[in-house]
């Protein structure tokens, strides 16, 4: 029975349904919600985030009664103060979550953390919810009425709901849905749960939204799957420095043209482009499970880009940005570096407004992390450059940004990070230029060869 469409039911029909009367030990009968849960969803959907929850009641007019005393006879207006304080948004964003993963969706955010930080899951989607129009009728059998108190009774509300995309950086679909809740026995915070549970049927009925399922059941590429089993992707990279600007403060400058902050969802890191039609890498952990990113460059221009292909076990990511035309970096290989050949990075460590930085050190030799292989290097990075290139004097990009250590042997910190051999990102995408190479044209390095020899 929903309050919005027919009403408040008078004190006698409510009597003769048995809805009202003294306490009882009988466990609580909820309602069914006005809509079943929708179906489970199919693997690789997007991800949400409950971005804002606000709930939003008239206050000039009462919203409903509360009869209470002994078989509450009594009645009187619930105010909308006290009908505000059955309206818990904390409850609601609790609820929210629960539906939308019991049906497959990944939901991200932590509702109980204080700051935010980057996240392994970043939403696709962020959502908002207004709570209006709430209605209620409510027996408390007690000598008073209060948000905690023993209730039953019935309750509906309303929500107008806004889906908005990350990767077009507008509301996708605005949406109201409604639900209702009844509890034929008493028992303590009846109230709220009364509302909790309305709010359960309307999030039912957003969920079953044919328009919501289209935003967020289109296929998508799963994180983590290997390119090796993939088609190729023909990229048109730039091998060779002709047309740089010499000298490498000039390339330095010229190259930030071509590095990006990238943001996906509410974290954010670095990217390169390497093809003039926008295809740019970076690492994987960077995009997370984000299907779309916005890629910020030096000049402050904002373009929308999608994730076409990653491997998270070597952690580099593929993204492909709005058609364009735009200034690649061009690529190198590491069998030119040396113990002590200078090298650059450029990026945005520990924050956007730091877009890119650039830094400067020499290559300190090659290790191997979990049995991969990297570039070791004193050119200082931070949380944000991940993704971003490492470059030799020429302009060439010979790495991607991955993360670093700080070693204390004797109490003096000593930054030694960790850069991912390019030709080893390009190789694992399963990227091939247009001539049929793998990136600059030459063969990967061998494990067991040396670099450099």
């Amino acid at each position: 029975m929903s309050l919005s469409a027919r009403g408040f039911l008078p004190i006698a029909a409510w009597a003769s349904l048995g809805i009202f009367g003294c306490a009882s030990s009988v466990p609580v009968k909820l309602a069914a919600p006005s809509r079943p849960s929708a179906a489970r969803v199919s693997a690789g959907t997007r991800v949400v985030e409950l971005k804002k929850l606000v709930v939003r009641v008239p206050s000039n007019r009462p919203l409903g009664t509360v009869q209470s005393g002994w078989g509450c006879l009594a009645s009187k207006p619930l105010a909308s103060a006290a009908e505000r304080a059955l309206l818990t948004e904390e409850g609601f964003g609790e609820v929210f979550r629960e539906e939308f993963s019991s049906v497959g969706y990944t939901v991200s955010g932590d509702p109980n953390a204080l700051f935010e930080e980057a996240s392994e899951t970043r939403p696709d989607y962020l959502i908002g919810a207004i709570v209006h129009d709430a209605k209620a009728n409510l027996c408390s059998p007690g000598l008073g009425f209060g948000p905690t108190g023993k209730a039953k009774g019935e309750a509906s509300l309303a929500v107008d709901w806004q889906i908005y995309s990350l990767r077009t950086r507008k509301v996708e679909l605005s949406v109201t849905s409604e639900g209702a809740a009844r509890l034929e026995r008493s028992r303590s915070g009846g109230g709220i749960e009364l509302f909790r549970q309305a709010f359960r049927a309307a999030a039912r009925d957003l969920l079953a939204n044919p328009r919501l399922r289209e935003l967020l059941e289109a296929p998508v590429g799963l994180p983590g799957q290997q390119a090796a089993a993939e088609e190729p992707i023909v990229v048109a990279f730039e091998t060779a420095s002709q047309g740089r600007k010499t000298g490498v403060e000039a390339m330095l400058s010229d190259a930030r043209l071509s590095v990006v902050t990238l943001v996906a969802g509410d974290a954010f890191g670095s990217g390169f482009l390497i093809s003039p039609d926008g295809y740019l890498l970076t690492n994987q952990h960077v995009v997370g499970s984000a299907r779309y990113v916005s890629a910020r460059f030096v000049t402050g221009r904002e373009v929308n880009g999608e994730v076409v292909r990653v491997n998270s076990a070597r952690d580099v990511a593929l993204v492909k940005l709005e058609n364009d035309r735009y200034r690649p970096l061009p690529l190198g290989h590491t069998r030119v570096l040396r113990a002590g050949t200078d090298v650059f990075a450029i990026g945005t460590p520990l924050s956007e407004d730091f877009g890119q930085t650039v830094t400067k050190g020499i290559v300190s030799g090659f290790g191997d992390d979990d049995g991969q292989r990297m570039i070791r290097s004193d050119v200082g990075i931070h949380k944000g450059n991940s993704g971003g290139p490492l470059l030799v004097k020429s302009g060439e990009v010979v790495g991607i940004a991955v993360g670093g250590v700080i070693l204390l042997p004797t109490g003096v910190g000593v930054g030694l990070n960790s850069f991912i051999p390019i030709e080893e990102a390009i190789e694992v995408l399963g990227l091939r230029n247009r001539d049929g190479s793998k990136g600059s044209g030459h063969e990967v390095v061998s494990r067991e060869t040396p670099p450099g020899n």
